[in-house]
């Protein structure tokens, strides 16, 4: 094992990891060093990404969408928004 200093390292990010050590119950070393393991990775578990980017660009969700998005969805329901 090797012991390596980082420098210049934001402190709300210090604050961060504070926080993840103690709701944790581990040493701040330790979520430290679980972050770089994820973010390098090295993980044996992949990160678990929580967005759409599976779904962006062109989908063809079948004959209709684009009627279901002109009558449906881009009309302005003026009661909500007076």
């Amino acid at each position: 094992m090797s012991q390596v200093t980082i420098r210049r390292v934001d402190e709300a990010w210090v604050e961060m990891a504070r926080q993840e050590a103690t709701r944790l119950k581990i040493s701040m070393n330790q979520v430290l060093l679980d972050a770089l393991r994820r973010g390098l990775g090295a993980d044996a578990q992949p990160v678990k990404k929580t967005n759409l980017d599976a779904y962006a660009g062109d989908s063809d969700f079948g004959p209709g969408w684009d009627e279901f998005l002109d009558k449906d969805l881009k009309k302005l329901d003026r009661e909500l928004w007076s």
